[in-house]
Order: C-alpha cells, then sequence, then structure tokens
C-alpha cells in the first residue's frame, strides 16, 4: 500500500479543486525519473506532478480524508512516503510534492520543481497545478 501525506492547506486546496469535478474524479500523482518534464535534470532527480483523472484498472487508489489519491504502478515507487503542500509565499505558489525517503540527487540533477510553480527544492517540488 502507497502511503502519501497531505498537509492540511494542501488537503482544503485539493478539495476546493475537485468540488466541480465529476464523482469519479480523483488526484492522480505521478513521478517522473530522471528528471524528465519541465526542469530537466541529471542522475537521480525526480519530478513530480498532478493532475485531476479517473483511475485506471492498474493504479493504486489511496483514499484520504474524502477524496482519492491514485498513483500509477510506475510512479509508485517514487511516490511511496511523498508529502504533499501547498504553499503561498513570495517565492512560490502551488502545491509541492517531496519525498524524504528517496536518496539524494547527484550534483547534477537536483531534484526540483517545476518552474511553472516558482520552486526549486531538493528531492522534490512543486507540480505545475497550483
Amino acid at each position: 500500500m502507497i502511503q502519501v501525506e497531505v498537509k492540511p492547506e494542501a488537503m482544503s486546496q485539493v478539495r476546493r479543486l475537485i468540488a466541480g469535478q465529476k464523482p469519479d474524479i480523483a488526484v492522480r500523482v505521478y513521478a517522473q525519473p530522471g528528471g524528465g518534464g519541465c526542469c530537466g535534470g541529471g542522475g537521480g532527480a525526480v519530478q513530480f506532478g498532478m493532475a485531476f483523472a479517473k483511475p485506471r484498472a492498474d493504479d493504486e487508489v489511496v483514499k484520504i480524508d474524502g477524496f482519492s489519491v491514485i498513483v500509477d504502478p510506475t510512479s509508485a515507487q517514487f511516490v511511496n512516503g511523498a508529502v504533499i503542500d501547498y504553499v503561498e509565499d513570495i517565492q512560490e505558489s502551488g502545491f509541492k510534492i517531496t519525498n524524504p525517503s528517496l536518496p539524494e540527487p547527484d550534483d547534477a540533477g537536483k531534484a526540483g520543481g517545476c518552474g511553472s510553480c516558482g520552486s526549486s527544492s531538493e528531492k522534490g517540488g512543486g507540480c505545475g497545478c497550483g
């Protein structure tokens, strides 16, 4: 079973956003290993993202206080142990996913967030959906 922690501010934002969605819609959390996605990166970098989606047959579904988080099999190893937060300050705004259980990336590929969130932090970062 995948473990995901959703901080109270993120939970509040997800509830607000999902209220207008169809009842079978959940929050998909995914990971792109190797620094793929919007920021690039070297070995060990992982980019996280979120989107609204319907669960697929091979997804793992985690029920969290009134909504579901879905994770595809490829992302599961990177998402397990992740923390989802929502930040809003002068430097960044949006959802931020980190995973303290992942190994440290090498210096060539700090795992960071998408530029659309304005974040760049080690072991994960913003997802671009905030």
